[in-house]
């Protein structure tokens, strides 16, 4: 059944245990990440545009916002 729903999910597997896994060698034994913290300060960085689109998408949401209340007043003003 699940085949039928699926049907490119079992090629799909094969590749990527082929192709992104290493059965080579095991990873070394660490505590992990769940339970205790990872060493240094957390930080963000890189992303796709930067500041670029970080600016666009602030002036977009200002449009967006500027729309909406100009949409709200011609509302009330209708109806008022």
């Amino acid at each position: 059944m699940p085949r039928r729903r699926a049907p490119g999910a079992r090629p799909a597997q094969t590749q990527t245990d082929k192709t992104h896994l290493d059965h080579d060698e095991d990873a070394p034994a660490t505590h992990g990440a769940l339970h205790v913290p990872a060493p240094g300060e957390g930080a963000v960085h890189g992303g796709w545009g930067g500041r670029r689109r970080t600016a666009l998408r602030k002036v977009a949401v200002a449009t967006a916002l500027a729309g909406a209340a100009v949409t709200v007043g011609r509302l009330i003003t209708a109806t008022g």
